[in-house]
């Protein structure tokens, strides 16, 4: 278990084991969230094209940065799980865990999915059809969304009384943000 937290507090700079709950401790978090958000505007974007697909570079660039979405949602999991996994026995604690762990496997297979949708084959052309192309695609994008605020949530639902006020305000301002882009 030790070793476990030395190689996962590697990955992630700022994680430790803390009482407080600082800015920089959810800066990593904070940033992958902005790029998710701005991935699922260009998927959104993409959508709202159809029928036209995106061109090949176009398609290959997105399937890249949803290839890199299963970087962020691990390291935000690690993040969590080293904020709050000690907590694990509390209930609560435990079930927010265990959805986030959940909503990030259904946005692997889902991103997974969407790359295979978005490649097309060079023998058989698209994948799959224009209209379920744009409801992956927006089934994705949403989904994604709502596990951000959703972790998001869980950070000041579970760190309420260990969060800086900074800290909560860099939550509580990318809440509202994210609310206005809908």
């Amino acid at each position: 278990m030790i070793q476990e937290e030395r190689s996962s507090a590697s990955v992630i700079p700022f994680a430790r084991r803390w009482s407080v709950i600082h800015p920089i401790d959810i800066a990593r978090l904070m940033a992958d969230h902005a790029r998710l958000r701005m991935l699922c505007n260009a998927l959104e974007a993409c959508a709202d094209a159809l029928p036209e697909r995106p061109s090949p570079a176009e398609a290959e660039a997105l399937c890249h940065q949803l290839a890199e979405l299963l970087s962020a949602q691990e390291r935000g999991e690690k993040l969590l799980a080293l904020m709050f996994g000690h907590d694990e026995a509390e209930p609560l604690t435990h079930a927010l865990l265990r959805h986030i762990r959940h909503r990030h496997i259904a946005g692997t297979v889902h991103a997974q999915d969407l790359i295979a949708a978005l490649m097309p084959s060079a023998e058989k052309g698209p994948a799959v059809s224009t209209d379920a192309l744009g409801y992956m695609l927006r089934c994705f994008f949403e989904a994604c969304r709502q596990t951000m605020d959703f972790e998001e949530l869980l950070i000041l639902a579970l760190g309420a009384n260990r969060l800086t006020q900074p800290a909560r305000h860099l939550l509580t301002d990318s809440l509202d943000r994210n609310l206005a882009g809908c």
